[in-house]
């Protein structure tokens, strides 16, 4: 069963066991990952609940459109495989992740796909690959650098949304000045979680839900 608890020592050990200081933060490290990505599934599954209950004709309209597709079947193949359920279901419901935190860490993903998936002109098209590269008389090495920066810039994003930077590390905009009427925003009431049958398309409505403004940005221009 998928946990985000440490294990306790085993038996017969001393009293500051085997592990080291280095294990021991490694392990708090990957245990701050766990909790933040179930945080992350159930805020996500909790938003599918409420359109599910509030709109159900679009939940069905949404589930109905993305079952068929490759994406949906293999996220629901990892999602089994990597036992998530158990994951998000183990111990007391976690604070509701703020929409604007998941959208942040999908932004770069999505324009990545974007400008995949749009049509290119044709003089793009002709000769992928390293005959483009020779084309433009650019070094194969150059490319590869390239993509070995967009992989980090992905990774970051991944540790961004599933990591908590330390105090200082992430330049941010500067603080608002405070004002006496000046108050947090609330959080938005969230129905629990269902588990069993519809999680996974829980999970994956309450994406729809909180992307659908990030992926409608980037739509195809003759789509409605």
């Amino acid at each position: 069963m998928t946990t985000t608890e440490t294990p306790p020592p085993p038996a017969g050990t001393t009293d500051a066991g085997p592990l080291t200081p280095t294990d021991h933060r490694a392990l708090a490290f990957i245990g701050q990952v766990n909790g933040t990505l179930r945080a992350c599934l159930c805020t996500l599954a909790r938003h599918g609940v409420a359109l599910r209950r509030g709109e159900p004709e679009r939940a069905r309209v949404l589930l109905d459109t993305v079952r068929p597709w490759p994406l949906y079947k293999g996220g629901q193949f990892l999602f089994d495989l990597m036992e998530w359920e158990d994951l998000m279901v183990d111990g007391d419901l976690p604070p509701v992740m703020p929409a604007e935190r998941i959208v942040a860490a999908c932004a770069l993903p999505v324009q990545w796909l974007a400008a995949a998936t749009a049509d290119a002109p044709a003089a793009a098209r002709l000769v992928p690959g390293q005959r483009t590269a020779a084309a433009l008389d650019l070094p194969l090495r150059l490319l590869a650098t390239t993509a070995r920066t967009a992989f980090l810039g992905a990774a970051q994003d991944l540790t961004d949304l599933l990591g908590t930077p330390e105090a200082g590390s992430v330049p941010g905009p500067p603080p608002a000045p405070e004002t006496e009427s000046a108050a947090p925003a609330a959080e938005p009431e969230l129905p629990a979680l269902e588990a069993g049958f519809y999680l996974y398309e829980d999970i994956v409505l309450g994406s729809l839900t909180v992307l659908g403004p990030l992926l409608a940005e980037h739509a195809p221009a003759d789509s409605p």
